[in-house]
């Protein structure tokens, strides 16, 4: 059994086809390329400080003409023998100001809310996670975590297409729960936290990672339009006083955080695996510390937040 039977009951709808009966024309197609994907036994996984996958005597550009049809990818990156998918996000960089807060991992349950193509999940289990549960609502991430967990071949991670709201997650509790990039898109985004306080064992922990607006805002920035950044639908971006305000209210206790990391091209950019507009057509070309809308550039902090009631 995954965690729990209500997961298992969630997750029935998917076990053979992982998009259920979601309604993407894309879907087929999707299907016909994890089938063209080869079979590789045996391979050796490195989930430490990668994600990663060796094996002999399989066609690597052929693996690298399947992969590149699941475009775009925006989280990675991955490796599969010498393909090197290079994601829009260099996403390690991320996971390092994580995992520099040395919070243990090791046999916990884990939901990871927003998960992408689980590129972080698969980290989690590299730092000893037991089971994690993914909520990704976009079928193209869903399809990526499937193509790159064929080669891996965890039985650790599970994705489930619904959005938090929709998921029909009741009496499962969590040792951490991890909301990533999630919290200004939030129409209300104490419900949002609530929500997910909600789905926490006692003493468990919420991991937040969301951009900061500068103190001159007062609680929080919101950019006119919901536009910020070119992303569309960010309704509120607190700042620290914003933040913590917000986790008082709520019983949340912060009991690590790291500082604000400034968003780099390093970090974020156009690739051949996501050939699309990127963080730089974001910014302002004469002040690349705003935005193209004028505000301040993202940064970024993680908040570890433990429930204490």
């Amino acid at each position: 059994m995954f965690i729990s039977k209500e997961i298992e009951d969630l997750l029935r709808p998917y076990k053979i086809n992982p998009f259920g009966e979601k309604k993407d024309r894309r879907a087929k197609d999707w299907m016909t390329l994890l089938n063209e994907l080869p079979i590789c036994e045996n391979g050796e996984v490195s989930l430490l400080d990668e994600v990663g996958v060796d094996f002999q005597d399989k066609d690597s550009n052929s693996i690298k003409n399947v992969l590149l049809k699941f475009l775009p990818w925006r989280k990675g990156p991955f490796r599969i023998n010498d393909v090197f998918v290079d994601s829009e996000w260099d996403s390690s960089k991320k996971w390092n100001r994580f995992r520099s807060l040395n919070l243990d991992l090791k046999d916990k349950i884990v939901l990871d809310v927003g998960s992408g193509n689980g590129y972080y999940a698969f980290r989690m289990i590299g730092e000893g996670v037991d089971k994690v549960l993914c909520l990704e609502p976009n079928l193209v991430h869903v399809s990526q975590f499937h193509s790159i967990n064929h080669f891996i071949r965890s039985g650790k991670i599970k994705i489930l297409p619904e959005r938090l709201e929709e998921s029909g997650l009741k009496s499962t509790k969590f040792d951490y729960i991890f909301s990533m990039g999630l919290l200004y898109h939030q129409r209300n985004p104490k419900s949002h936290l609530s929500d997910l306080k909600g789905l926490l064992r006692k003493k468990g922990r919420l991991v937040l990672e969301t951009i900061i607006a500068p103190r001159v805002f007062g609680r929080f920035l919101q950019p006119e339009n919901g536009k910020y950044a070119s992303m569309p639908n960010v309704h509120f971006i607190h700042t620290e006083l914003g933040c913590k305000e917000v986790f008082e209210q709520l019983g949340l206790k912060v009991i690590g955080e790291t500082d604000p990391a400034i968003t780099s091209l390093e970090e974020q950019r156009m690739t051949d695996w996501m050939p699309f507009k990127s963080f730089e057509s974001a910014l302002n070309k004469q002040d690349k510390s705003l935005t193209i809308e004028g505000y301040p550039a993202p940064s970024r902090k993680f908040y570890i937040l433990e429930k204490i009631n």
